[in-house]
């Protein structure tokens, strides 16, 4: 529908006397609680904040001298959000294709042979990959401490927006497999030394990167999973977060052998034990959650977790479809993940609409997964479970003037009556056009302004060359026997 004509504009704030610099023109898609749709509408940037939004010839009027992007079939969407990546593993994402187990095989000997300035390179395509698709806020989740400061200075440098878990774990466990209970038993052993030095470490961490880029960094705690963090890590973490206002990413609830694990050494599965030591909370970020019963999804529910969902790993690993329509109605919180595999939102909210209509067939029911939820998970449902949608998450007078322009002048997305339905069945991050980051444009007319591509490109290459040649024997699965790969 086309929303309101009436601009709304900043009041009672010191930026709202700041002068307009922007003007981005186009079909406003706000994501605002009323989900207006604002056709012949405009975003007015002032510094690092949405001044107002409303009608173009309105702003026009108001703001002769603002620079004008977008315009003519063009949507204006709030800066897409992605909820889950792993730098590191920009340059090997192809190294895992239908090769499973991957994560200790492939994934981490691939972040191991990384110093900090191939971290640097891998950050930078990352980043790149995702500005050009209209994403202005990542989520990293860290498994190398040597990495977190190279990621946290390539943010400042691109200009992109991070909420940054940093990992830590203090815990080492072994299942004792199928044919080993006849004589042993599953095991852990916590390191309470390296617990204290850790938490010491995380607390500098935090101190020296939180909102630093104009606000645009916040650090957070990545607690890998269970079986490698304690429960006094998970509570002493959960005081942490408290009091910077961020939160804890943790994967859980992956896959078979970490709920089997679970079970034999705790008596619950996984998700199940946070909550029985006080560790499930709002504050706490569910990553993955693919194999969940209904108790767990309820205790969810209640803490008021919330849930990453890559969409794309249901099928990479071959686990299980996590139950997002199902979470969604419980009134868990859903953000989407890329993942590192696919650095595209628009694409990662096609993959959800169509994965999970599966829950919806049965009861012939066209809006148990519709459009708007798909683009909710990538946008200001987004923002919520980053705990950012003061700031981010939707076009709003007084909110961060995070912005994508999307190129709608093609047949493949006209005509369309339903901006957000067009998008989520028929966008790719390609569409985007310009990106603005804090009110910086970061990428005009499909150029990057903040990383220098052709650079970049040969160093890609390089590395990528060398960790293809230290992957290719770790797999199962031969390389396509059509290229030369080493």
């Amino acid at each position: 529908m086309d929303g309101d004509s009436q601009t709304t504009q900043m009041t009672g704030d010191p930026a709202a006397a700041e002068a307009v610099t922007m003007l981005v023109e186009g079909t406003v898609v706000t994501m605002d609680p009323g989900r207006r749709v604002i056709s012949d509408g405009a975003v007015a940037v002032a510094g690092d904040r949405i001044a107002a939004v409303g009608k173009a010839d309105e702003l026009r009027s108001r703001h002769p001298d603002a620079r004008r992007i977008g315009g003519a079939r063009r949507y204006v969407i709030p800066g897409l959000i992605d909820c889950h990546n792993h730098i590191a593993q920009a340059l090997c994402r192809e190294s895992t294709v239908e090769d499973f187990p991957n994560i200790y095989r492939i994934y981490i000997p691939a972040e191991d042979v990384q110093d900090t300035d191939d971290v640097r390179v891998s950050a930078q395509v990352a980043f790149a990959q995702l500005l050009r698709a209209g994403v202005t806020t990542m989520t990293e989740t860290t498994c190398t401490l040597a990495h977190e400061e190279p990621i946290a200075e390539t943010v400042m440098e691109t200009g992109i927006r991070c909420a940054l878990a940093r990992g830590m774990w203090d815990r080492e466990s072994r299942l004792a497999g199928n044919y080993e209970q006849i004589t042993e038993k599953s095991w852990y052993r916590d390191d309470p030394a390296r617990l204290a030095e850790d938490l010491a470490y995380t607390e500098e961490f935090f101190k020296k990167w939180f909102e630093r880029g104009e606000g645009r960094l916040r650090p957070w705690v990545h607690n890998l999973g269970v079986p490698s963090c304690s429960d006094e890590r998970y509570l002493a973490t959960d005081e942490m977060v408290q009091q910077w206002g961020t939160g804890i990413m943790t994967h859980i609830n992956r896959d078979r052998e970490e709920i089997e694990l679970s079970v034999s050494l705790f008596g619950h599965r996984p998700l199940e034990h946070l909550a029985s030591i006080g560790a499930l909370t709002e504050r706490l970020v569910a990553i993955h959650a693919m194999l969940t019963t209904d108790r767990e999804i309820d205790l969810m529910a209640e803490a008021g977790a919330k849930l990453a969902h890559a969409p794309v790993v249901c099928t990479d690993i071959m686990s299980a479809v996590t139950r997002v329509p199902l979470m969604r109605g419980r009134g868990i919180t859903v953000g989407l993940g890329c993942d590192t595999i696919i650095n595209d939102v628009l694409k990662l909210m096609r993959i959800a609409h169509i994965m999970h209509n599966q829950a919806a067939m049965p009861l012939f029911d066209p809006y148990g997964f519709s459009c708007n939820d798909a683009f909710e998970m990538g946008t200001i449902d987004a923002a919520r479970l980053l705990l950012w949608d003061d700031e981010i998450g939707s076009l709003e007078a007084g909110k961060a003037a995070d912005i994508c322009v999307i190129d709608a002048n093609n047949v493949r997305l006209t005509p369309s009556t339903d901006p957000v339905a067009t998008l989520v069945r028929y966008g790719v991050g390609t569409d985007a056009e310009s990106t603005v980051v804090a009110g910086q444009l970061v990428m005009h007319e499909g150029r990057l302004l903040t990383i220098d591509e052709e650079e970049l490109l040969d160093e890609a290459e390089a590395l990528g060359a060398r960790m293809i040649a230290e992957m290719a024997p770790r797999r199962y699965v031969q390389l396509g026997t059509n290229v030369d790969y080493l």
